[in-house]
């Protein structure tokens, strides 16, 4: 518990401090530049700022858990049950989410980033700020996923609920974006609209959330071995 602790004040000061230093950046006559402007607009578009989010509730989640153990206290029942959420909320949301960020925007960002973060963006971000949120994400998640035991379930049905109820959440927010503002948050998809890789890009993102999702498991064997679950999760 005190090195998932570690992990969960790291979390939060990096995207809590991240966070509001974005916000003050968007503040002021910056907002006059159009592209600025757009780009704000479409804030909650980007699947990066959703992650932010989950990345500020999730420690927020955990601190909650750990605290009784910490501080030498009687366990609520309330805790457990939050307990068994936490693992659910990590394996479904968590990892996927941000595995998923950490691993796709780097390779397309330094193949030619005007196709997923254009450098009009630098105005109001910095290079640090692009890190905490593509780059130190992973770091965090090995840390949580290192020091958090957990099992398997036996039925996979309520992690993927999750999982992908959340990606469909995401799609309508992004699609019912783009009908408000007129404006896709990622540049290749104005490349790619009309074409039959518009479709398939989104194809593509629910397979590979799904197969980070079934990935986790080998790896969490390897660090927590092959202890079965008492009660089944369906």
């Amino acid at each position: 518990a005190p090195y998932r602790l570690v992990g969960y004040a790291s979390a939060l000061a990096l995207h809590g401090g991240n966070s509001l230093v974005m916000f003050l950046a968007l503040q002021g006559d910056i907002m006059k530049d159009p592209q600025i402007k757009t780009f704000a607009d479409l804030q909650w578009a980007y699947i990066t700022i959703w992650n932010v989010v989950f990345q500020l509730l999730y420690p927020c989640l955990g601190i909650l858990c750990d605290l009784p153990a910490i501080l030498e206290i009687k366990e609520h029942v309330l805790i457990k049950q939050l307990k068994t959420y936490r693992e659910i909320l990590f394996a479904s949301i968590i990892i996927p989410v941000g595995i998923l960020i950490a691993f796709v925007f780097w390779p397309i960002y330094l193949y030619d980033r005007e196709l997923i973060f254009p450098a009009f963006i630098d105005k109001v971000f910095s290079q640090g700020s692009n890190h905490v949120m593509h780059t130190a994400i992973a770091l965090i998640l090995a840390w949580e996923f290192i020091f958090l035991p957990k099992s398997a379930p036996e039925s996979h049905k309520i992690n993927l609920i999750h999982t992908f109820g959340c990606y469909l959440l995401y799609l309508i927010v992004f699609f019912s974006t783009y009908f408000r503002i007129g404006a896709w948050p990622y540049p290749f998809l104005k490349l790619a609209q009309g074409t039959i890789f518009f479709p398939m890009i989104f194809i593509s993102v629910g397979v590979l959330v799904y197969l980070i999702y079934l990935a986790q498991w080998p790896i969490n064997k390897l660090i927590w071995g092959t202890k079965e679950i008492t009660k089944k999760i369906n």
